[in-house]
């Protein structure tokens, strides 16, 4: 019985998510672009020199993942922050989330798997690379983690 309650409030849990997801990357967004325009700025989320959200937001890894400049170029289109990426993909859970096509739960969770595997690699950036403690970073590893649980319930349910 409590399995049958957890899945009738998939749908609010979902949106909440989603929203707290777009919330995030856009704080994110905003402290990027500060830090770049005043490097002196010091985000609520800076505790440290080794526990810095706006150091690892203002890092080579907060665009394309490090790779697309790499790969395409520093002034590719695809070479944007991540926190971008992190709000199309909220708005598009969000806005898939309300619909009820054939389908649609199968994409909500391949991409909830792409954006799991994206924070598994990023993760290990922030750990082992830039040696990083971001709150805001761990905030959407979370908030990718439950998106990628509640879409498996709708998927396989």
């Amino acid at each position: 019985m409590i399995h049958k309650a957890l899945l009738f409030s998939n749908d609010l849990d979902h949106a909440l998510f989603c929203g707290f997801g777009i919330l995030v990357s856009v704080y994110a967004l905003y402290v990027e672009t500060r830090k770049h325009k005043d490097s002196r700025y010091r985000a609520a989320c800076d505790f440290g020199e080794n526990m810095s959200c706006s150091r690892v937001l203002t890092s080579s890894y907060s665009k394309g993942f490090g790779v697309v400049e790499i790969l395409l170029g520093k002034e590719h289109f695809l070479n944007m922050p991540n926190c971008i990426l992190g709000i199309i993909f909220y708005a598009m859970q969000l806005i898939l989330g309300m619909t009820s096509f054939a389908g649609v739960p199968a994409v909500l969770f391949l991409t909830s798997i792409i954006s799991c595997i994206g924070s598994a690699y990023l993760a290990f950036i922030l750990f082992f690379v830039l040696k990083d403690l971001c709150l805001v970073c761990i905030a959407t590893y979370v908030v990718n983690g439950v998106l990628m649980y509640l879409n498996y319930q709708i998927f396989f349910h």
